[in-house]
């Protein structure tokens, strides 16, 4: 668990400068998608180039794609940067002085996904019925991904009929097998982790959707001179955002 959470900490970190020009009109800079879209990248960088054949689908591909994400994210926070202040005349607020002014935002979001997904993860790792006894998909699901695994380039192996290729979406288990992959656990606690995550995201996710409305819709009121129509504040609704979609749905 803890390797897995350090892994998309090290995904979302990559990816932040970028997250933070892409999401430039959002109060929260989308601090809270970094995580998502890091593992969206990188997975998609490591399946381009082993469809195309640059690179093979390894530990050494996955390093490669997360070196190439890291370095276009920082080339064009850096550039964008500059553009901005060419045009404005003005310095723009830095990444790191947005991450200093809204500790708040950083710590609220860093806490949710470390306690939804040690939650979830426990939550699997003691569901006696996670793996039903009859039918079901999550046999096909680990096969598809042990088969991911066993391929050095992409489309990968079919599990289901020698010398063929999945002829199914499987862009979700190059994902999930990333993740296994670089933790170096196996087929079946990847799954499990990997379920336990999708529900961590969707928590932050949730949460930074709840944020920036109410953040922006704040800030709208301010800027027309009216008062806030309420003391509470985008934090406390963001938490409710995830609640309600997470756990009460």
């Amino acid at each position: 668990i803890f390797i897995w959470w350090l892994i998309l900490q090290i995904l979302g970190w990559a990816v932040l400068p970028l997250a933070y020009r892409l999401f430039k009109w959002l109060p929260g800079r989308g601090y809270a998608f970094a995580k998502s879209l890091g593992l969206l990248l990188v997975s998609y960088v490591l399946w381009l180039g082993a469809s195309l054949g640059y690179v093979r689908n390894n530990l050494g591909g996955i390093f490669v794609a997360i070196a190439l994400v890291a370095g276009v994210s920082v080339w064009l926070y850096s550039r964008h940067r500059h553009d901005d202040e060419s045009r404005s005349g003005e310095a723009d607020s830095s990444l790191l002085t947005f991450l200093r002014e809204h500790k708040g935002l950083v710590l609220t979001v860093e806490i949710l996904f470390a306690v939804a997904f040690c939650v979830w993860a426990t939550r699997r790792a003691y569901a006696p019925d996670k793996i039903m006894s009859s039918g079901g998909e999550k046999f096909m699901e680990i096969a598809f991904l042990s088969a991911i695994l066993k391929s050095p380039q992409f489309p990968p192996h079919d599990p289901w009929l020698s010398g063929f290729a999945i002829s199914y979406y499987y862009f979700g288990y190059v994902m999930m097998a990333l993740l296994t992959r670089l933790s170096g656990v196996s087929s079946g606690v990847g799954f499990d982790l990997y379920d336990a995550l999708l529900f961590a995201l969707t928590v932050t996710g949730a949460f930074g959707v709840a944020y920036n409305l109410v953040a922006g819709g704040r800030k709208a009121e301010a800027e027309s001179g009216h008062s806030p129509s309420s003391n509470l504040q985008p934090i406390f609704y963001g938490v409710l955002g995830s609640l309600f979609v997470a756990v009460m749905g």
